[in-house]
């Protein structure tokens, strides 16, 4: 989820700070966030616990529940998805428009349409891509093969949020004037850009589990010398804390026996 959200940022930083068109317009955003982007997320808390979870050694009550290396995965996945999204946007604009950047784009005749089907491309690319990225996101280190169906609510989830994404680019009236996308004018060649989006998406997020594999073994064996280091304080700790003396002891049994006939005395 954060990955998704580090990349819309990203995305139309980009668009601003390079002087082109902006991306999706804040229905869109507000479309993908609110329509396609949340039943992958609801599905992914759902996921099965890895069989290997116990395996790992037990992490400190003082450490927070996001580390360090899962920041950065999160990142990394942002960043790829911003870049191959932004990538297929420029070639969409290329096609389309002809231009890349706002003021040449603006000069040019009918530009609202040429740069409504070059958003729809980066739309449609864009959502691919998000629900490719839901299967990858589901283990931090494991291959998108293994156990691929073992979430039978990600499917589900996976099914609406397509079925959403074609009526948001091919329902007449509610994408062209609503949503501000044309899916029936961008033609196949256009259909084909977008599919750049999952493909690239998906190479680059499985080369980047190898990153945060190396980082995860990395992690659990800084704690494991935690750990041990801990142990061995404890084992080194002086006699005295572990158990009384033994004239200490002595001492406390005789007390106790003078205590006892002192009672009978009494009797």
């Amino acid at each position: 989820i954060m990955s998704v959200h580090i990349a819309e940022v990203l995305q139309i930083f980009f668009c601003i700070v390079a002087g082109i068109p902006i991306m999706r317009t804040p229905l869109q955003i507000l479309f993908l966030i609110l329509v396609t982007d949340l039943p992958p997320s609801i599905a992914l808390g759902m996921e099965p616990g890895e069989k290997t979870i116990l395996k790992e050694r037990p992490r400190p009550r003082s450490e927070p529940v996001v580390l360090g290396w899962m920041w950065v995965s999160m990142v990394m996945n942002g960043v790829v998805l911003s870049v191959v999204i932004i990538c297929v946007y420029i070639g969409a604009l290329m096609y389309y428009c002809g231009k890349v950047f706002q003021d040449d784009i603006q000069l040019l005749e009918d530009f609202e349409n040429h740069l409504m089907d070059a958003r729809t491309v980066a739309f449609i690319s864009l959502v691919w891509a998000e629900n490719v990225r839901s299967y990858t996101s589901r283990s931090f280190n494991r291959p998108v093969w293994k156990n691929l169906f073992g979430n039978p609510e990600m499917q589900k989830a996976i099914f609406v949020a397509q079925i959403c994404l074609y009526a948001a680019v091919l329902l007449p009236y509610f994408s062209d004037k609503i949503l501000g996308l044309r899916g029936l004018h961008i033609g196949g060649h256009g259909w084909l850009m977008a599919a750049a989006g999952p493909i690239g998406c998906l190479v680059l997020c499985e080369a980047c589990k190898v990153i945060t594999a190396y980082q995860m073994q990395n992690y659990q064996r800084a704690l494991a010398a935690r750990q041990e280091a801990v142990s061995a304080k404890e084992e080194e700790a002086p006699a005295s804390q572990k158990a009384l003396p033994a004239h200490n002891i002595q001492s406390t049994d005789t007390d106790l026996m003078a205590s006892e006939e002192a009672n009978v005395i009494e009797v």
